[in-house]
């Protein structure tokens, strides 16, 4: 459902079920997208149950072809307590942060545990709860800091090549800052979730502009996830109002997204094997139509090497996709 557009941004599918394994997900908090289709999901899990493995990242294709999952509940090499964030590379070197270990972990395509950086404090390369990731044309992997307040540009090995930022509400300054992107110039969004906007920087950390405000048709409340497509138009996921906001790159508003998601191709299968539930489901389709159409807790954003944008649609427990047209 398209609240406002002034362009056309259409919805195409959506992906997943509640599942605690295998093709589904439990809590998707971020999303990642590789080239020729490839996701990686990041499934927080609730928390009360993340040591029942719950928790991992699902590996899947677009399409909705499952491919496998990796990484498990644990303080280990390759374990994760309280994830928050995952992105990718130009290798496919998969990037997930962790707010209990205040660390980044590093992976390869198929999910073997490669390295890990960080640690708790506030010098150059440590984090307190780190969250946004987001990898640039250059291979240099941006961080945000969170309780920090601050963003870091790290090298893939983990070294810290500079960071900017401090708390308050002022341009470059940010409040529990929370997402993050890099477009194909290298500039960067951090979405600033308790100033409600997202600010853009030069690669340098430079300020440059914001997005968003607290009244108004582009108004933001928790932004908590960004996105950019190739045209530089910015998408950006509002956890606190259900929604997906996108503006122009210029920061006009362009539309704000409510939800359009169907019954996924997972969760049909699911049901057509239970004549009792699909019954009842046809019963009261009105009603569940509606009820599943719209964004609940809307994360991590993704946009893919077409333009199609994928954003974890977490409290469903789905990834709701669109595309530009």
């Amino acid at each position: 459902m398209t609240v406002a557009t002034a362009t056309r941004v259409i919805y195409s599918h959506a992906i997943g079920q509640l599942a605690q394994s295998g093709a589904g997900f439990n809590n998707p908090v971020g999303v990642a997208a590789a080239p020729g289709g490839r996701l990686y999901v990041l499934n927080r899990s609730n928390m009360a149950h993340a040591e029942m493995s719950f928790l991992r990242v699902s590996i899947l294709t677009i399409e909705e072809e499952y491919i496998g999952q990796f990484t498990s509940f644990g303080s280990g090499d390759g374990e994760l307590i309280w994830p928050t964030a995952i992105a990718v590379d130009r290798d496919v070197n998969v990037y997930v942060s962790d707010e209990r270990r205040h660390d980044v972990q590093v992976f390869n395509r198929n999910g073997e545990f490669l390295r890990r950086w960080g640690s708790q404090g506030t010098g150059p390369g440590q984090f307190n709860r780190p969250s946004g990731l987001s990898a640039d044309i250059d291979g240099n992997v941006y961080v945000v800091d969170s309780l920090n307040n601050r963003v870091q540009k790290l090298t893939s090995d983990g070294g810290c090549v500079l960071a900017w930022g401090e708390a308050g509400s002022r341009p470059g300054q940010f409040n529990l800052p929370w997402g993050i992107a890099t477009d194909r110039q290298g500039q960067v969004y951090v979405a600033d979730w308790r100033n409600g906007r997202v600010q853009k920087f030069t690669p340098d950390g430079d300020y440059l502009a914001s997005f968003g405000d607290r009244d108004g048709e582009s108004r933001l409340d928790r932004p908590a996830g960004v996105g950019v497509d190739s045209v530089g138009n910015v998408y950006v996921s509002d956890y606190g109002q259900d929604l997906l906001q996108v503006y122009e790159p210029d920061g006009r508003p362009l539309a704000t997204l409510l939800g359009d998601a169907t019954m996924t191709k997972w969760a049909a299968e699911f049901v057509a094997a239970d004549p009792e539930m699909s019954a009842l489901r046809e019963q009261h389709a009105a009603d569940v139509d509606a009820q599943e159409r719209v964004f609940e807790g809307p994360i991590g954003v993704a946009v893919d090497d077409q333009d199609r944008v994928i954003i974890a649609d977490c409290c469903k427990h789905r990834l709701q996709v669109y595309r530009r047209a």
